[in-house]
């Protein structure tokens, strides 16, 4: 209700703004022409969303690759064999979503998320629908993504998973209420440097 999907969904090129620009990398998002949005979007942004969106009839190796053979690119097979080892997968990739607990298909979201290896990762809630040691997981393969370099913009209602992000803006009813730098997570990386 206060606009943080809405604000993802913008920034993901999903939702066209009423008014103002959506930059990503200096290119003006919605000054783009339809099929160059659904490319630029398909190339450079992964989308994990709450409710997983798995193709039901599709293995957990078919759902992962799904954005590469939809942009016609050929596979990067050992990036494949490298995301279904990280993400605990190699043992189900023949399985469909249906025959996946929740962690595991949350984890085969991020799979094709990161399959075309893009900058920019948007988790709209992407543990909301997961029991606490399934949402830990999740939550380390994103902070593993961060540290790797990779832009990761979560959104979430709880709060300690909030604490846990370099930055942390808080959304209340569609306007930005506060906007800073997570000193402690911030300090405990100096530390470790």
């Amino acid at each position: 209700g206060s606009g943080k999907s809405t604000l993802l969904n913008l920034i993901g090129g999903l939702v066209t703004p009423t008014s103002g620009k959506v930059l990503i990398d200096g290119k003006d998002v919605f000054a783009m022409k339809d099929r160059e949005l659904t490319i630029f979007r398909r190339r450079n942004i992964g989308f994990i969303f709450q409710a997983f969106n798995l193709i039901p009839e599709l293995t957990v190796e078919q759902n992962i690759l799904f954005p590469v053979l939809l942009d016609y690119q050929k596979p990067d097979r050992a990036y494949l064999e490298e995301l279904l080892t990280v993400l605990n997968l190699k043992d189900r990739r023949k399985h469909l979503p249906s025959q996946l607990s929740g962690g595991q298909q949350q984890r085969v979201a991020i799979g094709r998320a990161l399959m075309t290896r893009p900058s920019l990762i948007l988790a709209d809630e992407p543990t909301g629908n997961l029991d606490s040691a399934s949402s830990k997981e999740i939550l380390q393969i994103l902070k593993d993504l961060h540290s790797g370099g990779r832009t990761v913009i979560l959104i979430t209602h709880d709060d300690k998973i909030a604490e846990q992000a370099y930055r942390i803006i808080r959304i209340l009813d569609g306007k930005i209420e506060s906007d800073r730098k997570n000193d402690k997570i911030l300090e405990s990386r100096e530390e470790i440097k």
